[in-house]
């Protein structure tokens, strides 16, 4: 499980990378074409506007994971061990349960969108593809929320330390 879980990690990894590093190089042709020939691709909004929909949710989905993402941490700082992990438990697990309305929400619009059969405007990829990372990503997301919201669950019941950010 451990080899898997840590291959999922990398394809992750690196398809936050590839997608950023092909939609620079995309970017920069799409600039040298315009200032030198002018000359422009009728798609290539389009498909920016769906790389940053794939790499808005990923890329959230591997902030949980590296725990970088915003979070207010005073009243868990000063709170005593155990009630800091209950609270941190807390809000993991109602940051998971919204991973769950972004999953529903998400496949609702999937299927309205497959079921009208509408396509983009210039690509003509049907409408609802571009939909796909939201309720994939949240999937990850919602997972990685209730696994840290299991840890501090954990370390509520067995009342362990509670890793503090700032210096005692």
């Amino acid at each position: 499980m451990d080899r898997f879980i840590k291959t999922l990690n990398q394809i992750e990894e690196g398809a936050v990378g590839f997608t950023l590093l092909g939609m620079a190089g995309l970017t920069a042709v799409e600039t040298l074409l315009r200032y030198t020939i002018s000359y422009t691709f009728s798609w290539f909004g389009e498909f920016a506007n769906y790389t940053m929909i794939f790499i808005a949710y990923l890329g959230a989905s591997l902030g949980v994971k590296y725990g970088a993402l915003f979070s207010m941490d005073a009243l868990s700082e000063y709170l005593p061990d155990r009630a800091s992990h209950l609270l941190k438990a807390l809000a993991y697990a109602l940051s998971g349960a919204i991973c769950l309305l972004f999953i529903y929400y998400g496949i609702m619009q999937i299927m309205k969108m497959r079921a009208f059969g509408s396509k983009s405007p210039a690509m003509q990829l049907p409408m609802f593809i571009p939909y796909l990372p939201i309720p994939v990503f949240s999937t990850t997301m919602g997972v990685r929320f209730f696994l840290l919201s299991f840890k501090h669950l954990r370390g509520f019941v067995r009342n362990s330390p509670y890793e503090r950010i700032r210096k005692e």
